[in-house]
């Protein structure tokens, strides 16, 4: 009877640890929008919901009377919600760089959600904008370059979560998109791409220039990729015209010049300090 017991036991408590293996986090749900947009997002009538803005922060809720029971800031810039609605409802969130979000809660029980959503963020942010304006051209793609590479992001610059970026890799290359940064008119997107063939293939940076690119740097000096091997590949974007005085955003020098396209591309193989064309 004593090893029944025991079995018992010892059964019970293999269930149980299973039970707690079984239980994992779930990640937050990404929800690219647009400046002025709205999206609808289901959220939960029974717990509180997170939202956060990733490179900003939320600084005003604006919903009709009664529908939000709840709201409050935190300290990373993201905003508690929480009703008690049955039927859909909307409410507004403003940011500190200038954005308004419309969003069309759809409440239903449930776990809280949280709710990232990923705003393009280029030109807006002053500290970004004043520095990114105020440095040459080269010298503004080398930095952003190594700070990228160190870690150490520029002032105002942010790390975003990645949502429809790509890459039109060439032939026998796979690529996916797994981190991005902005500032105020560039961004920087990394992308880890694969040899998919069963041989070597000869890579150049100007193999990975498409429409909008500005600049081009590998994780390390290559000139070949291996069949099966994989390396990152950044690739600096930029939108409007700022300029600093002497040059712009889209150059006046060492260009090359590309159909359709007013602006310079570099190579940053020196990404410590020299900028090949």
């Amino acid at each position: 009877m004593r090893k029944n017991n025991t079995a018992i036991i010892l059964g019970g408590l293999f269930f149980s640890c299973s039970v707690m293996a079984g239980v994992g986090t779930l990640a937050p749900t990404v929800v690219p929008m647009v400046n002025g947009g709205q999206a609808s997002i289901a959220i939960s009538n029974t717990s509180p919901n997170l939202f956060t803005v990733p490179g900003d922060r939320i600084i005003a809720v604006n919903s009709l009377d009664g529908a939000l029971t709840n709201n409050e800031q935190t300290a990373s810039g993201g905003v508690v919600v929480a009703t008690v609605n049955k039927k859909p409802f909307t409410f507004i969130l403003e940011t500190e760089r200038g954005l308004n979000l419309s969003i069309q809660a759809v409440p239903r029980e449930g776990a809280g959600r949280t709710i990232q959503l990923v705003s393009d963020l280029r030109g807006t942010g002053e500290e970004a904008g004043a520095w990114e304006t105020s440095t040459p051209y080269e010298s503004l793609l080398v930095t952003i370059s190594q700070a990228v590479r160190g870690g150490k992001l520029p002032a105002g610059w942010y790390q975003v979560p990645v949502t429809k970026e790509t890459l039109q890799a060439p032939a026998g290359l796979s690529s996916v998109a797994d981190a991005v940064w902005t500032g105020n008119h560039l961004k920087m997107v990394r992308f880890a791409v694969e040899n998919k063939t069963l041989s070597a293939l000869n890579i150049r940076e100007s193999d990975f220039w498409q429409p909008g690119t500005r600049a081009v740097m590998f994780s390390q000096p290559a000139s070949q990729l291996l069949a099966g091997a994989r390396m990152d590949v950044c690739m600096s974007s930029v939108t409007g015209r700022a300029t600093d005085g002497q040059y712009q955003y889209h150059c006046e020098t060492q260009a090359v010049p590309v159909a359709g396209d007013c602006g310079c591309r570099y190579s940053l193989r020196d990404w410590w300090g020299t900028v090949s064309v």
